[in-house]
């Protein structure tokens, strides 16, 4: 009894907390290059389906709760006509300087492209973090036209001023999200893009969620997290109707 309550009230826990980060991706259907969330039960299926069994004990697996992990699936991109707006076809991200999840400032990566100019005239994010270069130094535009190629090197009247910092994540699988669009992952999971990724300016690359397939997902999980809660109110009532035919027996 007591391991069907907990079996039933983590996967309410888990049904929860899906809800959660589904809601949190369709209010970011429409934030310029956000990454989808995604929760994933893999630890407690690989558990299940061949991990040690013992019979004096829960398998381990129970004890696991989800984890998330960020979708690297590319969104649509659109024509803006902005020289500041930059889009990557590929799977490349632009590198800016931020604050890590350990407070220290270190390289961070986005393919969220909607950059503008400071007073200073570095290049920096909608949230005013500044754009690196290949050099891992902030990028400065002067007053001009800006042009800039498909390898990512950034003209201003038609004389280099910068090249931005375009790099590859090896893993996704160990990269954390700081806000919608930043992401932190360690140096040794990122190298130089080389083939394959390039440079559209005057684009942006749209949120990568696709809202009628999460609102069939949140219909679903809701449909799930209501069953749990229905198995949990019926282990409630046995417990309760043994309780009162403990009592009931002559002592």
């Amino acid at each position: 009894m007591d391991s069907g309550f907990f079996v039933s009230g983590v996967a309410s826990d888990m049904s929860a907390q899906k809800l959660n980060t589904i809601a949190h991706n369709l209010a970011n259907a429409n934030t310029t290059g956000y990454l989808l969330d995604r929760t994933a039960f893999s630890t407690m299926l690989a558990k299940m389906n061949g991990g040690e069994k013992s019979s004096n004990k829960l398998p381990e697996a129970y004890m696991t709760m989800n984890r998330q992990f960020v979708s690297d699936d590319k969104g649509i991109i659109r024509k803006t006509g902005n020289d500041l707006d930059f889009a990557l076809s590929g799977k490349g991200f632009f590198q800016v300087m931020g604050i890590g999840h350990d407070g220290v400032e270190k390289p961070l990566y986005t393919r969220a492209g909607n950059f503008h100019l400071d007073g200073d005239g570095s290049l920096v994010t909608e949230g005013g973090l500044k754009v690196l270069g290949t050099g891992g130094n902030p990028i400065v535009i002067p007053r001009g036209v800006v042009s800039a190629s498909e390898d990512g090197v950034i003209n201003v009247d038609n004389k280099q001023v910068g090249k931005l910092g375009i790099y590859k994540i090896n893993s996704m699988k160990l990269v954390s999200k700081l806000s919608g669009t930043v992401l932190e992952t360690a140096s040794s999971n990122v190298k130089p893009a080389e083939k394959g990724i390039s440079l559209h300016q005057g684009m942006l690359e749209g949120s990568n969620v696709n809202s009628v397939l999460l609102m069939v997902e949140m219909m679903q999980n809701t449909r799930s997290n209501q069953s749990m809660m229905k198995i949990l109110e019926q282990y409630n009532q046995q417990e309760g109707q043994i309780t009162q035919t403990i009592g009931r027996l002559p002592g």
